[in-house]
């Protein structure tokens, strides 16, 4: 039977996540969020009306990309988000050293520099990075936090406020020693690091021990 005029072809949704995964090895390299459309089409293999086709334009391809992260960060951030690790102060330490791990070791500051890098100034892509990306974290910390909160360990609070309290330096502290390289210039001891933020956050939000 012959295929409608229009309709796509029973391979396109296949071709076009081939097309996503080579776009994504390199847009997750140190200068991936500068390569250029030609750049993309090339290490995808096709041409750049090939992949004009798929995506539309470099700004469009970029997006899906940020979407297609989320979809396979989703199961991690859900594990973060909602899997058991004991008492506040256990479930917080697991928490900051797993965002910490996944940064040096896995791909998620990679995935965020890339977003950072792409979204920062651009009226489009700036809230794609924010939506797909930035935000599942953040709200990944929420869901522990509003637990701790319920189950009496925590003050009652602005969770949202609280989740860019407990993230935030950490992100900052990464990006400053892995993606900047200070490192090699103003190393910071990161587990100490994550030691001492997360006293200072429990000083300010959890609840004291019941006297005697």
């Amino acid at each position: 039977m012959a295929r409608v005029k229009g309709s796509r072809n029973a391979d396109y949704e296949k071709e076009r996540g081939r097309l996503l995964e080579a776009v994504r090895v390199r847009l997750l390299a140190a200068d991936g969020a500068q390569a250029s459309f030609r750049q993309l089409a090339e290490v995808a293999g096709v041409s750049v009306a090939t992949l004009r086709h798929y995506f539309g334009s470099r700004e469009a391809l970029l997006a899906e990309v940020m979407v297609d992260m989320h979809r396979l960060g989703m199961p991690r951030l859900l594990s973060v988000a909602m899997e058991v690790q004991g008492p506040v102060r256990e479930s917080l330490r697991w928490f900051l050293q797993s965002l910490a791990k996944g940064w040096r070791v896995g791909s998620v500051g990679a995935v965020h520099a890339f977003g950072l890098t792409a979204g920062m100034g651009h009226e489009m892509l700036g809230p794609v990075y924010v939506k797909e990306l930035l935000e599942p974290t953040l709200q990944a910390a929420e869901a522990r936090l509003s637990r701790h909160i319920a189950d009496g360990e925590l003050r009652h609070c602005d969770v949202r406020h609280a989740a860019l309290e407990l993230v935030c330096p950490v992100v900052l502290g990464l990006l400053h020693q892995v993606q900047l390289s200070g490192a090699s210039c103003r190393p910071l001891d990161v587990d100490r690091f994550l030691e001492d933020h997360l006293e200072t956050f429990l000083r300010a939000h959890a609840v004291p021990p019941a006297p005697g």
